[in-house]
């Protein structure tokens, strides 16, 4: 791949987070986010889950979840203990 490949790519990502509302986000909210995203996800599987239908939304959704958690765990190593808001 080349640099002009990778600039595009990063642009079309950029622009897909920028979409979604997910670049503007402070830091200090991410968290929060990130777990609001996972519990609309969740339960739209469980929705799809209870067509007992395998369908292509529904692996999409598990895909999201798996993506989204790896986030999160991410986001949990980076967070010094101490820093949460009581």
């Amino acid at each position: 791949m080349s640099r002009s490949d990778d600039e595009n790519e990063g642009q079309r990502v950029w622009k897909v987070l920028s979409e979604a509302g997910l670049v503007e986000i402070r830091p200090d909210e991410f968290a929060k986010r990130l777990g609001d995203v996972k519990r609309l996800v969740s339960t739209r599987l469980h929705e799809l889950l209870g067509f007992n239908k395998a369908s292509h939304e529904c692996e999409s959704a598990a895909h999201s979840l798996g993506t989204l958690r790896g986030l999160e765990l991410k986001l949990q190593a980076k967070t010094p203990p101490n820093s949460s808001k009581d």
